[in-house]
């Protein structure tokens, strides 16, 4: 009876997030390429979300001011409650000009960089505009990778530009890789219907597990790219007694200046501060304080502990084998750790490993996230 109790607490927990969803299809365009009407699949994830709680709204081939005007009022919708889950979906023509991605209004030129600049959707503007509601969490998905070039000006590119410093709690997900195009299909939208049905998987689960799906089904051709900035823990739907998982909220983390960072010798020589695991020594306890990936290697280059000062960020590998004998660290420990690998298909993108989990995501090295060190030998 007490385990039945708990469940249907967790559950509660659960489902009592206030979630707002806010859908775009741009197809009908006034000076440029029409696409594929929209309709049909915005009802389909309209269908999908409200079963998952959601308070849908579906706008449609909307101008320049419209555009705004529903994004400024998903923003208030959002405002409701700090613990408010975001979604947003947008279809339609997008592009990219000197390193900003715009989303565009059916109104706008997008051949005209003039207009681009001055009528179209920044991406980095809507972003800090759903920041200022200050709910938890957003989840945004841009299937705007066309093959649509601002011209008359240099700096125009395909595609979208690669994400801004996102806010906190953020996931954003486009059709495909950054500065590439997709073809007008329903590929990312199917996916992404497919992906949030699934139980018990976590927010950014879903972003990677979309990127894979439509990578696979393409051959490749089409790769979305995913971009988290600390995004909890947080499930749409759940799936059973032996998965569900209540939301973690992680502390609060203070960023520090790599000014201060220089020469920091934050561990003492005691043997209680490491850990011998497969002939590498690891730093047991973690700083308290959360880094950029920069920030992260300077720290353990400038650790002193138990007489060494050769350490250093551990690689993805080596990260992976802490994290099967966390048993042996001091407590338990549901940090996010840098590691000194890159990802392969996206150099600006270093791997980071979930101590909650174990899994393993790409993210950029502006990000903020803790450091355990490492150096070879005992």
């Amino acid at each position: 009876m007490r385990l039945l109790l708990i469940i249907t607490l967790l559950f509660g927990i659960l489902n009592a997030q206030n979630r707002e969803a806010l859908l775009i299809g741009n197809s009908n365009y006034k000076y440029i390429s029409t696409l594929n009407d929209t309709s049909q699949n915005l009802s389909r994830l309209k269908r999908t979300l409200e079963d998952l709680g959601f308070t849908v709204k579906v706008k449609t081939n909307l101008e320049a001011k419209k555009l705004k005007e529903a994004i400024d009022n998903f923003r208030d919708r959002l405002a409701k409650s700090h613990d408010t889950i975001g979604f947003l979906y947008y279809s339609g023509h997008g592009c990219q000009m000197d390193n900003v991605g715009y989303l565009i209004p059916t109104n706008v030129n997008s051949s005209k960089s003039l207009d681009v600049k001055y009528d179209a959707l920044n991406i980095d503007k809507m972003l800090e505009t759903l920041r200022g509601a200050g709910n938890r969490v957003n989840m945004v998905f841009l299937d705007a990778c066309r093959d649509n070039t601002p011209t008359g000006k240099k700096g125009g590119k395909k595609g979208l530009a690669q994400a801004p410093l996102m806010p906190k709690g953020t996931l954003v997900v486009y059709a495909t890789e950054a500065t590439k195009t997709a073809d007008d299909n329903s590929n990312f939208i199917n996916s992404l219907i497919a992906q949030i049905k699934k139980p018990n998987e976590s927010i950014r689960d879903i972003g990677y597990n979309i990127s894979d799906d439509v990578a696979s089904q393409t051959g490749e051709h089409q790769v979305p790219q995913v971009f988290a900035q600390r995004v909890p823990d947080v499930f749409l739907k759940s799936g059973g007694v032996a998965s569900s998982k209540p939301t973690v909220v992680k502390p609060k983390t203070v960023s520090v200046p790599t000014s201060e960072l220089v020469g920091i010798k934050p561990e003492t020589n005691s043997t209680k501060n490491i850990v011998i695991i497969d002939n590498l020594m690891y730093q047991n306890q973690p700083f308290s304080k959360d880094y950029t990936w920069e920030e992260a290697k300077e720290y353990c280059q400038g650790l002193t502990l138990r007489g060494y000062s050769d350490w250093k960020l551990p690689s993805k590998s080596e990260l992976l084998v802490l994290y099967k004998n966390r048993n042996q660290l001091k407590s338990i420990d549901t940090r996010t750790y840098w590691s000194s690998t890159s990802v392969v298909s996206a150099k600006y993108l270093v791997w980071f490993v979930n101590f909650d989990n174990g899994n393993v995501y790409g993210n950029r090295k502006v990000a903020y996230f803790s450091v355990r060190c490492v150096r070879n030998g005992q």
